[in-house]
């Protein structure tokens, strides 16, 4: 069966900030007994019992569900790769804003968006201006807007083309029949992620802040999360500077509260990387709130190499862990902090680089890819795993050259 915990139970016993001497959280009958530990001691505590909550939740399996974590579960992956880079899932859970790279219109590849329906299968393509590619694509929370970065497209397709290109993104937002269209007025940029808040009157995104030394790993810059303000016009650091060695997502959990999708901050206190790795079990996932001045600490290491996090519109977060016994699976942590996990299937070597839920939180989408299906298109594909019927479905639009055209109303 499916693996369900209540986590509150064990976790809501001490919760420890240790970065930053913030304040330990600890029962009031037990306060006498940990007041005055040493720094060490307490973050070897909350190590403890955030590993507690972890094997607790492989022992407490709910058998209610048919879904067997001892078994590799079924998924016939797609048989050739694409160009998809990134989704989105409208509220309504039928379309999904697509972005995908393609040659099929002209000699180069150009990234395009388009719109897949789940119910009828139908791919249709955003009749945007032409000598862009546009990435990193998302719906607001209601489904009126989408936001995305427009860049010129890399025609010769050798790697300082390619980073040119990178480096002259800008954000457009517009409104789903294409009026309204905007671009923001910030420096063009390597852009990432960009994502509206619930109101609609902020957007967040990642910008690579600066290039790193070239000793300092293979990433090739710093990532800052910025804010753009709608009424004033402005944008400024989100929080920080933190200095991710990299990130690819954000989403807002509240109108002042950021998740992200990303590796660990230069700036660390006090602590060596490599201990700052262990003592988090490689979470790739920082929950920030607006003003922050320093980096957080990651959440959600009671499980190991946690990442790729998506949320719903009830407050439940999904992520990508390593789970004891079960190995590579999908998580769920809902917003009365149970934890539920399903073990990811097979995918002919290749793995999950995205997942995206759906707003009502019925199923989650993910993009996944690897050197078994490269193609001239690209080496990704798409699929959804149904958490009614808890069974992994792969997705194959049609061909970028047989999708159909959307007119829009694009006007300023």
């Amino acid at each position: 069966s499916s693996l369900t915990t209540v986590g509150s139970s064990c976790r809501g016993w001490l919760k420890a900030r240790t970065l930053r001497g913030s304040a330990h959280r600890i029962p009031t009958g037990q306060a006498h007994a940990v007041v005055g530990y040493p720094r060490k001691t307490s973050i070897m505590l909350k190590k403890f019992f955030k590993r507690l909550a972890a094997w607790i939740s492989i022992f407490t399996a709910s058998t209610a569900g048919a879904y067997d974590n001892t078994r590799t579960p079924p998924f016939e992956p797609a048989k050739t790769g694409r160009g998809f880079q990134s989704i989105s899932i409208h509220p309504n859970g039928e379309e999904w804003l697509i972005s995908e790279y393609s040659d099929a219109f002209t000699p180069y590849s150009v990234c395009y968006l388009l719109i897949y329906n789940l119910r009828d299968h139908t791919y249709q393509r955003l009749d945007l201006p032409k000598n862009y590619s546009y990435v990193e694509a998302n719906f607001s929370q209601s489904g009126e807007q989408i936001v995305f970065v427009r860049q010129p497209p890399s025609t010769k397709g050798d790697h300082a083309d390619i980073m040119n290109s990178y480096a002259n993104g800008e954000i457009v937002i517009m409104n789903r029949d294409g009026s309204g269209y905007r671009v923001l007025p910030i420096p063009r940029n390597r852009i990432v992620g960009p994502a509206l808040s619930p109101s609609g009157q902020k957007l967040a995104y990642l910008v690579a802040s600066s290039d790193k030394p070239r000793s300092r790993g293979m990433h090739i810059a710093f990532f800052e999360i910025w804010e753009f303000d709608f009424k004033s016009g402005e944008h400024q650091l989100f929080a920080g500077p933190i200095n991710f060695y990299h990130a690819a997502v954000i989403s807002y959990l509240s109108e002042s509260e950021i998740i992200a999708g990303a590796i660990f901050p230069e700036h660390t206190g006090t602590v060596e990387r490599p201990d700052y790795l262990n003592q988090y079990r490689g979470s790739e996932i920082f929950r920030i709130k607006r003003g922050m001045r320093f980096a957080p600490e990651p959440s959600y290491y009671d499980l190991a190499y946690a990442k790729f996090p998506t949320i719903d519109l009830q407050g439940d977060i999904f992520y990508q862990a390593e789970v004891a016994k079960v190995g590579i699976s999908l998580v769920r942590k809902n917003h009365s902090d149970n934890t539920t996990v399903w073990r990811e299937p097979l995918m002919n070597m290749a793995s999950v680089s995205q997942y995206v839920a759906a707003p009502a939180g019925d199923y989650v989408g993910f993009i996944y890819g690897g050197p078994p299906l490269r193609t001239k298109q690209g080496t990704s594909a798409l699929g959804y795993f149904d958490l009614k019927t808890e069974k992994w479905i792969p997705v194959i639009p049609p061909l970028v050259s047989e999708s159909t055209l959307i007119p829009l109303k694009l006007h300023h």
